[in-house]
Order: C-alpha cells, then sequence, then structure tokens
C-alpha cells in the first residue's frame, strides 16, 4: 500500500513539474506579440504554441518559436491590426494530446521600441533642440532626460504628446550635455504601464567631452608625477648640500665670527701680507724752514729771521724756497 502511494506522488509530482506556469505575453512596438512560458524555469516538454485575438478568423500555429536548449520557451506572433490589442487574446499550450488555454488582456501591455534617430544641434534661436522619430506620434508621449559634465541623470521632463522635438533654452557652450529619450503609449489610444527603454545617449557640446575629459585627467596624472619628481629632487639636493662640504662651502659660504674679546678692530678685516705691513711704519720728525728773499738794498734793514719757521731739530732739515 505504502509503495502504490509512492508510485502515485512521483507520478503527480511528474506531471506537476511539466505543467508549464501562466503565459506572459506582450505587445511589442504594435507589431507583434510575444508570449513565454519559462517564468519559472525551461519546461520539460516542448510545447505547440497557438494565439489568435478574439474575431480572428484564421488560427494557426506559432510562426517563430524562442528555445532554450532546444525547448519551446516563447512565440513571437505578428498581427496586422494595432487595435486589435484592445480585444480578448487567446493562447493555447499543446502536448500529447493536453491543452492549457487561458485569455489576456494586452490594452495596457504594449512596449515601444527606443526612438530612432534622435539627433541634437544647436538652433539658430541658440538654443539646444534634441529630435527623434517615433511610431504613431499622435498615440505617444516621450520623456526626456539629460546630465551635465558626465554628472548624475537629472528628472525626466514632463511627458508630452504629439511631439518629437525637445528644447534647452540658452546651453551653456563649454557644457557637455548628454541627452536621451523613451516613449510609451498615452491614456487617449489606451496608455500602456510599460516605457520603451532609453534611447542611445547623444552628445552636445565641449567638443562632445571626450577629448577635453581625457585631457583634464592626462594633466592631472602629469602634475602628479611632477609634484612627486620635483619633491625628490629638492631632497636629493639637501642630502647633497649636508653631505658634501666643497658643494656646501660654495652655495653657503661661512660668515666669520668675530672673537669675544676684540683688541684691534684691524683683525676684523682681512688683507695681503704685504699690504698690511705696509701699515706698519714709523717716520721722524724734520725741521722746516721758509726764506725770503729780498733785494740787496733791503738785506740790510730786513730782518729774514721773521720769514722763518722751526721745527723740533732732526739730521734731516728740508729747506724750501719761496719766490
Amino acid at each position: 500500500m505504502l509503495t502504490r502511494l509512492l508510485l502515485l506522488l512521483s507520478l503527480t509530482g511528474h506531471v506537476f513539474a511539466e505543467e508549464p506556469s501562466d503565459v506572459d505575453c506582450l505587445v511589442v512596438h504594435l507589431k507583434y506579440v510575444h508570449c513565454t512560458w519559462n517564468k519559472h524555469g525551461t519546461p520539460e516538454v516542448n510545447y505547440t504554441f497557438t494565439g489568435w485575438f478574439h474575431g480572428d478568423k484564421v488560427i494557426t500555429e506559432c510562426p517563430t518559436y524562442l528555445s532554450e536548449n532546444n525547448t519551446n520557451t516563447g512565440c513571437n506572433q505578428p498581427y496586422d491590426d494595432p487595435v486589435k490589442r484592445f480585444n480578448t487574446f487567446y493562447t493555447r499550450l499543446e502536448h500529447g494530446g493536453k491543452k492549457i488555454q487561458r485569455e489576456h488582456f494586452l490594452k495596457s501591455k504594449v512596449k515601444l521600441n527606443p526612438p530612432s534617430n534622435v539627433t541634437v544641434k544647436n538652433g539658430s534661436d541658440s538654443n539646444l533642440w534634441l529630435s527623434w522619430i517615433q511610431i504613431f506620434p499622435n498615440c505617444v508621449e516621450s520623456e526626456v532626460r539629460y546630465r551635465i559634465n558626465n554628472r548624475n541623470w537629472g528628472t525626466p521632463s514632463p511627458a508630452s504628446t504629439g511631439t518629437q522635438s525637445y528644447c534647452i533654452n540658452l546651453p551653456i557652450r563649454n557644457y557637455r550635455y548628454e541627452l536621451q529619450v523613451r516613449s510609451r503609449v498615452w491614456s487617449g489610444c489606451g496608455q500602456s504601464d510599460f516605457w520603451s527603454e532609453w534611447s542611445e545617449p547623444v552628445v552636445w557640446g565641449s567638443n562632445n567631452g571626450t577629448v577635453t575629459n581625457q585631457m583634464n585627467n592626462s594633466m592631472s596624472v602629469w602634475s602628479a608625477v611632477l609634484g612627486v619628481v620635483g619633491a625628490f629632487i629638492l631632497i636629493l639636493l639637501v642630502m647633497m648640500l649636508l653631505h658634501h662640504e666643497r658643494i656646501r662651502i660654495i652655495f653657503i659660504p661661512v660668515v666669520p665670527k668675530p672673537p669675544l674679546k676684540l683688541h684691534n678692530t684691524e683683525d676684523w678685516f682681512e688683507f695681503p701680507k704685504g699690504l698690511k705691513e705696509s701699515f706698519n711704519y714709523n717716520e721722524r720728525p724734520c725741521s722746516v724752514r721758509e726764506y725770503c728773499h729780498v733785494p740787496q738794498s733791503d738785506s740790510e734793514s730786513s730782518d729774514c729771521s721773521t720769514c722763518s719757521a722751526n721745527t723740533d731739530q732732526t739730521d734731516c732739515s728740508v729747506t724750501i724756497p719761496v719766490n
């Protein structure tokens, strides 16, 4: 009895394991319906998929399967009229005579592709204009976001409907602007819960910013390297001045230190030996006499002694005639 119960549980578990999870479907760019049934892993068997909208007269098997490890996990099924998404969509999985059928409401499950031909340019009004192309512009709303100089992305702009352009007033020319746009079906055409992915970013200003940023980065690196090299050279020069006496004498001349007791101020100065000896001399005083020449007729009456001057008597007398 116990053996039969274990066998029944194992067979039931095997059946449950083969049971796929609920099929998820999404309308992609209003071109086809994308359905998958591998939410909880790859199924163990290959299912045949059939999908159709309410009112379709022809029902066919999936034309394009998606697979993993040679096992069907999804289907892309095109349809001819975008308005059909307002109708109920039916799906059916079949394997070994077993059928699993579901109903889906896809009005709010539309995901558009990112906008194409996204361009940015500076207009004649000195404003920055972003433009793009999206399917059914009258039924699509779009958001734009941008960032400046590689900072964080700003808050997306309010969604605009029926337009495929965006304006930034008076951009700063030496700044780098990076812009992106995304879209979804707006409420007037049955609003979708899914935004498209952001478009590839477009860049404007500061020579697209790439060269400028690289130059700034390289300059900052070189500045750091030059600073380290300069500090190393300065330390090396100081060490050489401290360890080599000759270099220290050349760059830092020694100032003579005066003695504590100054006996003679001449010792402060360094004179050549011959010049210093020439300062040491003694000279004896000499007598100097002056004579006045008078005519012979007056020689007797005049006293020449009044015209003579005597100094200390020495052997070296000098006579200076006076004209």
